[in-house]
């Protein structure tokens, strides 16, 4: 999939909705931009696709699947697809029946007993539901030409470039923490899946000869395609489903924090789904969460754009059309916000300008403890205000620990109000009642955050082994992981850069 994000919120700061509108201007690098969509391995594969999707009653006649950026490759950078003529908003752009699609639902039982065990099905559980769409996608795999979906598997991508596949080398190219951790999870992920599946597959049977490299290739196309969602099978319902972001909650501390193995496949694969249907209020009681590939709907790539509108009615999904496109143009869809450290994660690329994206420094207030004399001051003058705060304002100790900067550079509300209490002397302390007279900022409270903020992305700046002029240069000539780690970087540095900028007092 190739993402073209423009801009919109990102789930952790909880000031980004506040600055939605702010546009920033740069530059666009030049940097992998990997398709969700995989191409046929030839014209009659095409053909054969176009056969299969029409002997399923799926329509999408306004569409063509079509390289729009060159020439195919194994991961399908350049796939897309195209207008076959004009287009309006809200017209039907693909009607898919639910039985040419693949659907997992919430507390099924195993589907597919021929091909995995009780045990295997019951060890993946509901919080590993990724591994159950992905068994599901195996045992068509194994089928080869028996399996009713043959022709769609010859469409997906045989290759991936997430992070988890990533060299030692590529992730420190990341130059960032947390895409360091983000990798070891996903590595983390795959052997377990691996060993679950080795530990449960009957000897001999279809599962257990699969390889290790085709279970990761099962989860990969799970993590890239999948649409989840409340689904109702009530047709007399005929619920109307829109897209919202199913981790809006949770975000990357949750993955991040999550002490089980249980825990980060949680986080993980339900902060990362794409969530693109929601049952609607009348109906929770009668719905259930489902995951879904979806044929031909997934060929389309994601932008951000106000929504995009899922149906699920008369036992179809109805994938309608958000905004106009003329006969040629590339047809987009929006499946909501995805920063670059879930782009990474679920595609392997990165948007060189997005501005959803979002830098978190871990262990901001340790560095501040050791390196920032005004903080060393506050402290010694009130020993007992870090505990004040963490008691009253959990929230707030939480952004001094891991402090976030949206795209723009501006620091979380949270931030600045947690520094402004723990900065502010005996006597101010006292006169605004506590840490919530300091919520509305001003005054030199204000300035001596903000003064914080400055000293210390300034020296996060300045640890970096490389420039963003250096970046800048090496990325002409980087290639592959390499080059999307280098991208990376920049936006993160960017982001510092316009914090340092923006706090500069």
């Amino acid at each position: 999939m190739r993402a073209v994000v423009t801009r919109t919120t990102v789930c952790a700061p909880s000031t980004a909705s506040a600055r939605a509108r702010v546009t920033i201007r740069r530059a666009v690098l030049a940097q992998p931009q990997p398709r969700r969509v995989a191409a046929a391995a030839s014209r009659a594969d095409a053909e054969v696709y176009a056969e299969w999707l029409a002997a399923r009653d799926v329509k999408g006649d306004s569409l063509e699947i079509s390289y729009v950026g060159g020439a195919a490759d194994a991961a399908e950078t350049t796939r897309g697809v195209v207008a076959k003529k004009n287009i309006k908003v809200d017209e039907a752009l693909v009607t898919l029946p639910r039985g040419a699609a693949l659907v997992v639902l919430e507390g099924q039982e195993n589907p597919h007993e021929d091909f995995m065990s009780d045990e295997l099905w019951n060890a993946a559980g509901e919080e590993k539901w990724a591994l159950r769409v992905a068994l599901v996608l195996l045992r068509e795999y194994a089928l080869g030409a028996e399996s009713a979906f043959a022709a769609y598997l010859k469409q997906l991508p045989e290759t991936f470039n997430l992070i988890g596949s990533y060299s030692e080398d590529e992730v420190r190219a990341l130059q960032y923490p947390i895409g360091e951790k983000i990798a070891r999870e996903q590595r983390d992920e795959n052997a377990e899946a691996i060993r679950l599946v080795r530990k449960h597959a009957a000897k001999g049977g279809a599962l257990a000869s699969l390889s290790d490299e085709r279970i990761v290739w099962a989860l990969d196309n799970v993590r890239s395609r999948v649409f989840s969602g409340r689904l109702v099978d009530d047709a007399k319902l005929r619920a109307k489903l829109l897209p919202r972001s199913l981790a809006v909650g949770m975000c990357f501390a949750t993955f991040m924090t999550a002490p089980s193995a249980e825990g980060r496949w949680l986080a993980v694969f339900a902060v990362l789904a794409l969530t693109v249907f929601d049952s609607t209020s009348n109906s929770d009681r009668d719905s259930k969460t489902a995951y879904v590939l979806m044929p031909l709907i997934d060929a389309l790539n994601h932008k951000t754009m106000l929504k995009t509108e899922f149906e699920f009615s008369g036992g179809a999904f109805v994938l309608r059309s958000p905004r106009e496109y003329k006969t040629g143009e590339e047809v987009f869809i929006s499946y909501g916000v995805l920063n670059n450290d879930e782009l990474i994660t679920r595609y392997g690329f990165v948007d060189s300008d997005n501005v959803a994206d979002v830098y978190r420094f871990e262990g901001f207030l340790p560095f501040l403890q050791a390196n920032h004399e005004p903080m060393k001051r506050a402290l010694g003058a009130d020993s007992k205000r870090l505990a004040t705060l963490k008691r009253t304002h959990p929230e707030l100790d939480e952004a001094l620990w891991n402090a976030n900067f949206i795209s723009d550079g501006t620091a979380e509300d949270k931030l600045l109000w947690a520094l402004r209490a723990v900065l502010a002397t005996p006597e101010e302390f006292a006169k605004a009642n506590g840490v919530d007279g300091f919520k509305l900022g001003g005054g030199a409270p204000e300035k001596r955050a903000a003064d914080a903020i400055q000293a210390a992305v300034s020296a996060r700046l300045a640890e970096y082994p490389t420039t963003l002029e250096e970046d800048a240069e090496q990325l002409k000539s980087a290639s592959g992981n390499m080059a999307t780690a280098i991208a990376f970087r920049i936006r993160k540095k960017r982001i510092l850069s316009d914090a340092s900028r923006i706090y500069q007092t």
